[in-house]
C-alpha cells in the first residue's frame, strides 16, 4: 500500500502527539512525586520539631528540679547529692502527655571519671598529671577489652590534652603520629575524645555500651561525688592509691546513708595506711556535692523517636544561674540511662 503525503503528515502528527503525551505524563509524574516527596519531607521536619520541642520542655523541668533540688539543700544547711534521696535521682517512664510518649532520667556528670584530670595548669601550659594517667589506665583495663593498651591509651589520651607537642612517653603520641588530624592541646569538651587517640581501635570498643557512662569530660578541677561514682570509677581513683579495700569501705559507708564531707572517708580505717600529703591529695579530688548533670529525654510520636542529651551546669554560689552548656540529638542506640549512674549498683546492694 502506498501512502500518500497527507496520510505520512497524519502519521508524523500522530506520533507527535504521542510523544507530548508521553512527556507530559513524564512531567506529571515527576511533579506528583517531588510534591509528595516535599510533603513527606515537610511532614517529617514538623513532626521531629514537636518531638524536639517536647524534649525541650522535659528538660527545662528537669532543670527546674535540680534548681528546687539545690534549693532544698541549702534550706538544709546539707550541700551533698547521691543517688537515694535525692529529687532528680528518679528516673520518669514512659509517660503519655499529649500525643506524645516521653522517658527521661538525669544522671550525676561529677560521677564519673574527669578526663581533663589528666592534666594540671603549670602557669599559662597543662601538663601530664602521672597519677590520673594510672587512675585512667586501672579504669581501662576493668572496662574495655582485653586487646585494649589501656597504658598507651591512657598516655596518648594526656598527650591529646597537654600543651606540648613532645611526645612525653614512650607510648604517647603526638602531633607528628597523626595523619589526618592534630592534638588539641586543650582540655577534652566530650568523652568521645577518646574515640579519635591514634591507639584506638574498633576491637578496643567496649562491649558493654553503657561503659561510656564512666567517663566525663569537665573542668579541671572539678572534683568527683563519692555518693554518686559507681565502684569502677571509685576503684580507679581511691583504689589506684589505696587499695580495693578503701573502695569497699567507701561503698559501705554510703550504703546507710550519704557521706556527707570527705573527713568521714579520709577517716576509714584503710586509708590509715596514706601518708598526710597522699591523704591531701587524694581529699582535693573528692567531693560530696555535684554541679554538672546530665538530661536524657527519649520522645516517642506517631512511631517515630528522638532521644535530647542535654549538659547542665547547676552553680551552686548565690546568685549564680542553672544553664545548659551542650546540646546533642542522638540516635537510639542503646537503651535510656538509668537515674543517677548506669553502674551505681554494680556492686549488687
Amino acid at each position: 500500500m502506498v501512502l500518500t503525503a497527507k496520510g505520512k503528515q497524519q502519521g508524523v502528527a500522530l506520533i507527535i502527539v504521542l510523544m507530548l503525551f508521553a512527556i507530559l505524563t513524564t512531567i506529571t509524574l515527576e511533579i506528583v512525586f517531588r510534591q509528595d516527596r516535599f510533603l513527606t519531607r515537610a511532614d517529617n521536619l514538623l513532626q521531629w520539631d514537636k518531638r524536639y520541642q517536647y524534649a525541650m520542655a522535659a528538660e527545662v523541668v528537669a532543670q527546674q528540679g535540680l534548681i528546687d533540688d539545690l534549693d532544698d539543700d541549702r534550706n538544709n544547711n546539707a550541700m551533698v547529692d547521691d543517688c537515694v534521696e535525692e529529687q532528680w535521682a528518679v528516673q520518669l517512664p514512659p509517660t503519655p502527655y499529649d500525643d506524645a510518649m516521653l522517658s527521661a532520667s538525669v544522671q550525676d556528670l561529677q560521677g564519673r571519671f574527669n578526663l581533663n584530670w589528666l592534666i594540671t595548669a603549670s602557669g599559662d601550659q597543662l601538663v601530664r598529671n602521672p597519677r590520673a594517667i594510672s587512675q585512667l589506665t586501672r579504669l581501662i583495663e576493668q572496662t574495655f577489652p582485653g586487646e585494649a593498651n589501656a597504658s598507651r591509651l591512657a598516655n596518648e589520651m594526656a598527650d591529646w590534652l597537654d600543651s606540648n607537642n613532645i611526645v612525653d612517653s614512650v607510648e604517647g603520641a603526638e602531633d607528628p603520629e597523626y595523619r589526618n588530624r592534630r592534638t588539641p592541646n586543650m582540655p577534652a569538651a566530650h568523652e568521645s575524645e577518646l574515640r579519635a587517640l591514634l591507639s584506638f581501635r574498633a576491637a578496643d570498643q567496649p562491649s558493654e555500651p553503657m561503659v561510656w557512662g564512666l567517663f566525663t569530660a569537665l573542668p579541671m578541677g572539678t572534683t568527683l561525688n563519692v555518693n554518686t561514682a559507681p565502684p569502677q570509677v571509685l576503684d580507679a581513683v581511691i583504689g589506684d592509691l589505696a587499695g580495693t579495700a578503701a573502695v569497699q569501705a567507701v561503698l559501705e559507708a554510703r550504703q546507710e546513708k550519704p557521706v556527707t564531707a570527705i573527713s568521714e572517708v579520709m577517716q576509714l580505717g584503710p586509708l590509715n595506711g596514706l601518708s598526710a600529703d597522699e591523704k591531701n591529695d587524694l581529699a582535693s579530688l573528692l567531693g560530696v556535692s555535684s554541679e554538672y548533670f546530665q538530661v536524657m529525654v527519649d520522645v516517642e510520636v506517631d512511631g517515630q523517636l528522638s532521644r535530647l542529651v542535654s549538659r547542665l551546669h547547676r552553680a551552686s554560689g548565690e546568685g549564680e544561674t542553672t544553664s545548659v552548656f551542650s546540646r546533642q540529638v542522638s540516635p537510639l542506640l542503646t537503651p535510656l540511662e538509668p537515674a543517677c549512674n548506669p553502674f551505681y549498683n554494680a556492686d549488687g546492694s
